[in-house]
């Protein structure tokens, strides 16, 4: 908040004049033109802080993270509402992204992944520079047994999931469920390396902290695990937004990946339908970290 003392902190000899001072309409005018020259500057300087979650009322507040811990002292579970990605209007940097033909082969796939994984991390390095964080290259493996945590997805089948650094878009399962589409796979991985994103800013360390304090599959639990999900899509609208920039896509296949309705088999894990596509389409249209902070958004906006 501003708030200046101006005149009325100093005294003048001349009753007539102060009076004349407090009541004139220039001066009115020119008090409003001080305000509004403030307020267009801070637009200027910061144009998403109008937006959701960009007024930065918490920056500076965010503690300092390194290898996904906070700094000493520091809650790890208040990462979730106070993480400095998040609470800073960061944008994803631009690439020279090339990727090679997708078909069905597994060398082909592979080499498809591995490419685009390199695309994520050169759009993510501003971001993560920006929020102080480390850098670091996942993992991509096909085989879905390559993990300890494959379990933790229980009877349920995923089209692909992260663990541990690494992300696995197992073969079989990913072309069962969006067949060759470029466009499908592009913001599959998006999704995937948005994980990997919340584990080097130390948010999924933090909703595991949050979720052991509950019971297992409880509406309480499967909503921390909704929020980081969501958090995801809306990570993977970004760079789709950028891969649109950098000539990857096209406006027309991006805006029909991000308007779809995203799938109701994992909705208590993962959200409605509909709030998949709206985290995909903040994103998409926002551009900015700021519009995924999903742990300080309404109940509503992650069920």
């Amino acid at each position: 908040m501003f708030r200046g003392r101006g005149a009325a902190g100093r005294r003048d000899s001349r009753p007539e004049a102060t009076s004349e001072r407090g009541n004139s309409p220039l001066a009115l005018l020119g008090v409003l033109g001080l305000v509004f020259g403030i307020v267009l500057l801070v637009v200027l300087v910061e144009p998403d802080s109008l937006f959701a979650g960009g007024d930065g009322s918490e920056r500076g507040t965010a503690p300092e993270v390194r290898n996904g811990f906070p700094e000493p002292g520091f809650d790890p579970a208040s990462l979730l509402e106070n993480n400095p990605v998040t609470t800073r209007s960061l944008r994803l940097s631009g690439t020279n992204c090339e990727l090679p033909e997708l078909t069905d082969s597994a060398e082909r796939m592979a080499s498809y992944y591995e490419r685009g994984v390199r695309c994520l991390d050169q759009a993510w390095s501003g971001v993560l520079d920006g929020a102080g964080m480390e850098r670091r290259t996942p993992e991509v493996t096909s085989d879905p047994e390559a993990s300890g945590c494959r379990e933790a997805h229980g009877d349920t089948r995923p089209t692909a999931f992260y663990c541990d650094g690494t992300i696995h878009l197992p073969r079989k399962w990913v072309l069962s469920d969006i067949g060759l589409e470029e466009g499908s796979h592009l913001m599959l991985l998006a999704h995937e390396y948005g994980h990997h994103v919340q584990r080097l800013s130390g948010i999924m360390r933090a909703s595991a902290v949050r979720a052991d304090e509950l019971e297992r599959s409880s509406p309480d639990s499967l909503r921390v695990t909704r929020r980081l999900e969501l958090q995801a899509d809306c990570f993977s609208g970004m760079f789709v937004a950028r891969a649109v920039d950098d000539g990857v896509l096209d406006r027309g296949t991006a805006e029909r990946l991000v308007g779809s309705p995203g799938s109701a088999k994992l909705a208590d894990s993962h959200g409605s339908p509909a709030n998949q596509r709206r985290w995909k389409e903040a994103g998409f249209r926002e551009r900015s970290t700021a519009a995924c902070a999903t742990w300080t958004a309404p109940e509503d906006a992650v069920r």
